[in-house]
């Protein structure tokens, strides 16, 4: 492993050294590549926060305490060291402190806490204040708490009063965070009881910028609080800080002996009192609460023929990831493809969606009456629209993520794995594979050692009545008979139904019904038995029992285990990514050209036009020609500018600026280049032209910081074949994988190989856009810093063992990587360090690649926006090595084991803690600090192909909102764990209804643009005219307000809505008949009384607000 870390840092000092010798010419904001290089936390944590010489003490004290001491100690010690203002000295300390807990990867210290101060009390004592901003969110509920927590010991160290709160502060907060709720997302909102405990209570202020355009009503002006404007950032760390993490930070002042946290200890109890007491798994909708249009259900809560919970590591889940049966993606038509993120009921909120074909498949009804596995339907060609999803299959989700989430065992699916470890339990060592094993052999097996009846021949026994078995077993007794191994029975709808309950696979042959798999099982499992192709009767029904596991039990003489006792409910969330990244409108270099360029911004245009340019730009100066000048290198002697740190109003010759640029890099006139019309860094730095120029002939984009990325939803693997990833094994030798995971010399495409923790698996279409980044760093370095090319490819293929940046949206750290392959999916495959070392996990999110060079070479401070937050996501710092111990812990959780011990599985039938079984299983956590830290992970089911499945999901392929709807409800009736009816209900009640009442306000209160200039106002001009004599438009059409009306009036008229629902649709439908003609708005009447017309097409549409792209104002 040292050898492959010492391999990506020989490529980096090579691409250090070639940015540098760039950097060097003078024709960039600073002289020296920007993207700090940094060792480990320590050195990212001063860097960050510019504090010189904490490095070593992070350092020094790491050896000796855990994280939340140290980043006390650490925050204590600043205080102590720093000399002048408290504020000062107090918001450093917070700032420190907090930079640990997130360890110097996050820039919630340094954007999430705006300041701190020392105010007074009504007695006249002093209190800490801390100002939270909306970027602490990044810092997550356990970080937003622990910044308090470190701000009262600080304050304490530095002799600073408690906080004492005045009852309109209080009350103000009781109003303030439900108002928040309703501007952003809040994942807990406290009770006003526990607000003001926690608000009461917390010795510490906690204050915040104003966030939102919303104010709040009452108890405004407040002498103490500077805004009446809802405070975003301390909103969050109330709610989702101290109340929602509230026994966190409790174990955390028990632990570090903190006084004057009792609070903490009053708001456990009231929750505890308010909360029901815990009596086993029940349904949670909570997934469900915020479904939209387009995106399907696939199973409700806990219910009959949804996914059945396995246990059990593959090559593609854990770190939030869930593995599926790339069968049933397709069997959906493609409404999950591999890397949507779906919402589930349990352990978690969320995970993104990938394979594994060694679970057991969905099983469906076809049209023509079988009940059959869906591979082998589809293997045969079936049509996916007429098939009936009696069960989706199983869901394989790791022991790790019940520990992550907290959350109790439930009990599994009976597996193999369970059937196996209790065969070994009991000392029985198999001949053959137990999948090979016959059902006679398993049940004098079972006989023998008293295990369980072979999950291959056990069926859904709980999913029926008893008294629907007793009914199939008189019915088999009666007209049953055994022919070649198949039992045959005569059609019957009603005994049809219980075998489809059962999951009983079975053909229909004319007026018969054939089993062959579960034929012997049926038999034997309802007390009778198969002598010379008769059936007759072994065990009489026990009168009596009205539980059907009870009920199998008696008749089979043998243990029959629940083959899938925990349903987990399902739902689409968002679909998978690939794609380039691009500001709205795309942008190919950071120019200002005010509004000369036309709608498109195009800085020929405004060359074109030949007008000066009025802008604000930076002012920079050379020393030599004492000139003031915005170019980074002086027209006359050509030496570096030296920067001014303020911005001027300047006149630019856009078409002399362009001419010479066009020189210099022999661009072509008609290639269109696109700028901005103003800038919003704080000096208003301007990148040079030469740039954009190079960058548009390459058809590549940049980002504000001058970068260009590429976006791939995250995706974990431990485990690939050099096939699967389109490399052969003579290059996979070359990147360094010389051994499989058998240690056997790699000689094949389809050896098994262990994943490095910096190597990364991409999207085909992201190595095509990578390899015209490449082209265009080349193009770069030789036409405008006048070296020799970098790259030199012309193939994706090239690519391979490239260096990379990654980074997330919420950091301000790049994370280096290696290229090593490609896959059909629209993902990022890569190791969970990987994605952990980003502060990221695979529940959905999405983050960037970047190649190494290029953000290098392009990257600068310098073109950062001032606002709030513009540090974030920039790559501010690169960490060249992963550490597992200066990761997010969540990694931490991540499963490392081959099988799972039959403890657990036993835990799990008593729903006991995760906690309880972690001695038992085998994890990273167990792993850091030692040598197979980064090697020598397991996975208990493999799977065929990484990409298996469906690659582009059918969300991202349909045209308009009708068409996606139309999807969402045809699943919803070929479901069975589906309700239909309440699909639509929510459908239109919590996505269809709002928008368009949304759509109404926007309309009566829209603004007008103008065609040509785009100048936009309130009101129309007296002349109907712009300024500059063009047509004004509007920005909101009648078709906004139209388009889901139809489509609702459809649904109302197809499915059952809540009669509230209907009410609603007619009322806005009444709005909607004031405001527009009667030809416009069919009455709903009309649409449930007769089958609905086609809607007509919209007469407008609704134009995307135009975003500012960076610099914009």
């Amino acid at each position: 492993m040292l050898s492959y870390f010492r391999s990506l840092e020989k490529g980096l000092d090579a691409a250090y050294s070639v940015a540098g010798k760039a950097r060097a010419k003078g024709l960039d904001p600073e002289l020296f590549v920007e993207v700090r290089r940094t060792s480990d936390m320590a050195e990212r944590v001063e860097y960050l926060l510019e504090i010189e010489g904490i490095a070593e003490d992070i350092r020094e004290l790491a050896q000796q305490m855990g994280r939340e001491e140290l980043s006390i100690e650490i925050a204590k010690r600043i205080a102590k060291r720093s000399k002048g203002h408290l504020d000062r000295a107090l918001e450093k300390a917070v700032r420190a402190g907090l930079a640990i807990l997130t360890e110097g990867i996050l820039v919630a210290p340094i954007e999430g806490i705006a300041k701190a101060a020392v105010g007074k009390n009504a007695d006249g004592s002093s209190y800490a204040s801390v100002f939270f901003a909306g970027p602490i969110r990044s810092a997550g509920g356990t970080g937003q708490a622990m910044s308090v927590l470190l701000a009262d010991v600080v304050r304490r160290e530095l002799g600073i009063g408690k906080y004492i709160p005045t009852n309109e502060e209080i009350e103000r907060w009781k109003e303030e965070i439900p108002l928040y709720k309703q501007c952003q997302h809040l994942q807990y909102i406290p009770s006003n009881r526990e607000i003001e405990m926690i608000v009461s209570g917390c010795p510490v202020c906690v204050d915040g910028e104003g966030t939102e355009d919303a104010e709040v009503a009452g108890y405004r002006n407040l002498p103490r609080v500077q805004d009446n404007r809802v405070r975003g950032g301390a909103c969050l760390i109330i709610a989702e800080g101290l109340s929602q993490k509230a026994a966190k930070i409790q174990a955390h002042v028990k632990r570090l002996g903190i006084d004057g946290w009792s609070f903490i200890d009053d708001l456990l109890s009231l929750k505890r009192g308010s909360a029901e007491k815990w009596s086993g798994i029940k349904p949670q909708d909570k997934y469900l609460h915020d479904l939209i249009a387009g995106r399907p259900v696939l199973s409700y809560p806990s219910r009959k023929g949804g996914f059945r919970l396995r246990y059990g590591k593959s090559r593609t889940n854990g770190l939030a990831g869930l593995a599926v049966h790339p069968s049933l993606m397709k069997l959906l038509n493609g409404a999950i493809a591999i890397g949507t993120q779906i919402k589930i009921e349990r352990p978690g909120k969320a995970g993104v969606v990938t394979p594994c074909d060694t679970i057991e498949p969905p099983i469906v009804l076809t049209e023509r009456g079988d009940l059959v596995e869906a591979d082998e339907y589809m293997r045969a060609g079936g049509p996916t629209d007429g098939a009936r999803v009696v069960d989706l299959g199983e869901i394989l989700i790791p022991i790790g993520e019940f520990l992550e989430n907290n959350h109790p065992l439930v009990p599994a699916a009976y597996s193999i794995e369970r059937y196996g470890a209790e065969l070994c339990a009991k000392g029985f060592a198999p001949d053959g594979p137990l999948d090979a094993m016959g059902f006679d052999e398993s049940l004098s097996v079972s006989r023998k050692y008293g295990v369980p009846l072979h999950p291959m021949y056990n069926l859904f026994w709980h999913d029926v009545r008893a008294d629907d078995m007793a009914a199939l077993s008189d019915f088999i007794l009666a007209n049953g008979r055994l022919s070649e191994g198949r039992l045959v029975l005569p059609r019957d709808e009603g005994m049809k139904k219980i075998l489809v309950s059962l999951g009983a696979l079975h053909r229909i042959d004319g007026d018969s019904v054939s089993l062959d798999r579960y034929a012997l099982s049926l038999i034997h499992c309802l007390g009778l038995k198969a002598e010379g192709g008769k059936i007759s009767r072994a065990v009489e029904m026990p009168p009596g029992v009205t539980d059907s596991m009870k009920l199998v039990n008696a008749l089979a003489g043998m243990r029959v285990m629940p083959r899938g006792k925990t349903r987990i409910g399902a739902r689409m969330a968002r679909p998978e990514k690939a794609s380039e990244r691009k500001m709205k409108p795309p942008v190919h270099v950071l120019f200002p050209i005010a509004g000369s360029g036309g709608p498109q911004r195009l800085v020929n245009e405004s060359a074109k036009r030949g007008r000066p340019v009025r802008a604000e730009v930076e002012n920079r100066y050379c020393r030599k020609c004492y000139l003031h000048t915005f170019s980074h290198s002086c027209a006359q002697c050509g030496a570096h500018t030296e920067s001014l740190r303020r911005m001027m109003d300047d006149t630019l010759q856009v078409n002399a600026i362009f001419d010479a640029a066009r020189k210099r890099v022999g661009a072509d006139p008609a290639v269109k280049v696109k700028g901005v019309k103003g800038l919003s860094s704080r000096n208003k730095s301007v990148e040079p032209l030469e740039k954009g120029m190079v960058r548009a002939r390459h058809g590549v984009f940049i980002y504000k910081d001058g970068t260009s990325r590429f976006d791939l939803t995250d995706a974990p693997l431990t485990h690939f074949k050099p096939r699967e990833i389109g490399i052969t094994a003579a290059k996979a030798r070359e990147l360094g994988y010389a051994l499989d995971i058998c240690g056997r010399p790699l000689t094949s495409d389809d050896q098994m190989l262990e994943l490095r923790p910096q190597d990364l698996i991409i999207s085909k279409a992201g190595g095509e856009y990578l390899v015209r980044t490449t082209q265009f760093v080349d193009d770069l370095l030789s036409s405008f810093y006048k070296l020799e090319p970098y790259y030199e490819m012309s193939e994706p293929s090239e690519l391979i063992g490239t260096l990379l940046l990654g980074l997330s949206p919420h950091t301000s750290v790049g994370v280096l990587c290696r290229l090593i392959g490609y896959t059909d999916a629209a993902v990022c495959y890569a190791h969970p360090y990987y994605h952990a070392a980003k502060r990221r996990n695979c529940d959905g999110d999405e983050d960037c690649v970047m190649l190494l060079m290029d953000a290098l070479l392009n990257f600068s401070k310098a073109y950062l926006p001032e606002k709030r937050g513009g540090h974030m996501d920039a790559p501010l710092i690169l960490s060249p090595r992963i550490d597992p111990l200066e990761i997010d812990k969540e990694a931490l959780n991540i499963d490392a084991y081959s099988s799972i011990p039959l403890e657990v599985y036993e835990a799990s039938d008593r729903l006991e803690s995760a906690k309880s079984v972690e001695k038992c299983i085998d994890n990273a956590k167990r792993r850091v600090g030692s040598l197979l830290q980064y090697e020598g992970f397991g996975f208990t089911h493999d799977t065929t192909d990484i990409s298996a499945g469906e690659t582009v999901s059918a969300y991202k392929t349909l045209d308009d909102m009708e068409e996606m709807t139309e999807m969402q409800m045809r699943l919803a009736e070929r479901i069975d764990a589906v309700d239909e009816n309440d699909v639509a209900n929510r459908v239109v009640s919590q996505h269809l209804l709002p928008d368009m009442i949304g759509n109404m306000g926007a309309f009566a209160t829209q603004s007008f643009r103008c065609t040509a200039c785009g100048a936009k106002y309130r009101r129309i001009p007296l002349t109907g005219k712009c300024k500059c004599g063009k047509d004004v438009i509007m920005t909101v059409h009648k078709g906004n307000i139209m388009k889901y009306l139809s489509l609702c009036k459809r649904l109302a008229g197809k499915y059952r809505l809540s009669p509230y629902t209907l009410q609603r649709l007619e009322l806005i439908e009444g709005a909607v008949r004031m405001s527009f003609s009667e030809e416009d708005a069919p009455s709903l009447s009309r649409y449930c009384a007769e089958p609905p017309a086609e809607p007509e097409p919209d007469e407008g549409h609704e134009e995307e607000p135009e975003e500012l792209a960076q610099g914009d104002e």
